[in-house]
């Protein structure tokens, strides 16, 4: 039995246009990426409004984002932060990290946003020196989210929130026959139990987008 409404492409529209509307720079920046060979695989405006939305209810002030893109989520994010706050956006892709600081200047935001290039797994550690964060959100390459995850999880502080998207896996997490590491999913199984199970947070996996695995640190 179906339980609740099914997210139809009308029901998607209709929150976007009423939650989540983009404004000129928003609605600019997927094709200026595009344009220079970025793969338009970002959020969307209504995941967009989902992370200020958890960034407000945390009172977020200090923000962690690995995998920026062209730093449209970073933006969302940005927005959302109090005059003091900060985001410190991980990306390895060189090209993207030049994107994202255009972005984010265009934006009026380059005094909140600091952009970290290179490997996360070796750029992480380094941020303890920014510790506690707030919020943190999980947007990069698949096969490393679990190393992520636990890197992260230590430099949360007690009520922030941990965010991980693509967490359904194009629809494929659910059923075991699909998994296998060349579409991602059996890491996305993985690491979705791992947040259903760990002892300090409190988790749901919410269908938003691909799917958005949320966790609220105990």
């Amino acid at each position: 039995m179906m339980r609740g409404t099914p997210i139809t492409e009308q029901l998607h529209e209709y929150i976007a246009q009423t939650f989540a509307p983009e404004d000129a720079l928003l609605q600019s920046m997927p094709a200026d990426a595009a344009r220079q060979g970025v793969p338009m695989i970002h959020i969307d405006a209504t995941q967009g409004r989902f992370l200020q939305l958890l960034m407000r209810a945390c009172r977020a002030k200090r923000v962690l984002e690995i995998g920026s893109l062209f730093g449209y989520s970073a933006i969302w994010m940005a927005r959302a932060l109090p005059v003091d706050g900060t985001l410190h956006a991980l990306e390895i892709n060189p090209l993207h990290v030049k994107l994202i600081r255009e972005n984010v200047m265009r934006a009026g935001l380059a005094e909140k946003v600091t952009v970290v290039e290179g490997d996360a797994a070796q750029t992480l550690p380094a941020l303890k020196v920014h510790a506690p964060f707030d919020f943190a959100f999980v947007d990069a390459d698949k096969l490393g989210y679990v190393d992520y995850f636990e890197g992260v999880m230590p430099l949360l502080r007690t009520g922030g929130v941990i965010v991980a998207d693509n967490m359904s896996a194009g629809g494929k997490v659910w059923n075991a026959a699909e998994a296998n590491e060349r579409n991602n999913v059996t890491t996305m199984r993985a690491l979705n139990e791992r947040i259903a199970r760990h002892p300090r947070l409190t988790s749901l996996l919410v269908p938003i987008g691909d799917g958005m695995c949320v966790g609220v640190v105990e």
